[in-house]
């Protein structure tokens, strides 16, 4: 599978650009890969969710986990990571 994460982000004219990293989190001898996708601009709608007091996001993020040869499910403790990742 291959991730297709342009449909899931909203206002592709103001920002068409999406950025994309790989996390790895190591938790004692379990290692949990991740893909990040995100859109960040001046213009687009402030996101609460990803905001502090000192830092303001404006625009989206979708986070899915990587198996061994390509994108998975996420299980309920890969939630917990991908917030803490956040």
């Amino acid at each position: 599978r291959f991730p297709i994460a342009e449909s899931l982000f909203q206002e592709p004219c103001l920002q068409p650009y999406i950025h994309n990293c790989e996390v790895t989190i190591v938790e004692g001898r379990h290692t949990y890969r991740f893909h990040v996708f995100f859109k960040r601009h001046c213009r687009l709608r402030l996101n609460p969710l990803l905001s502090r007091d000192d830092n303001e996001f404006r625009g989206d993020a979708v986070i899915m986990r990587v198996g061994t040869r390509s994108v998975v499910n996420m299980r309920p403790r890969d939630a917990a990571l991908a917030d803490y990742m956040m």
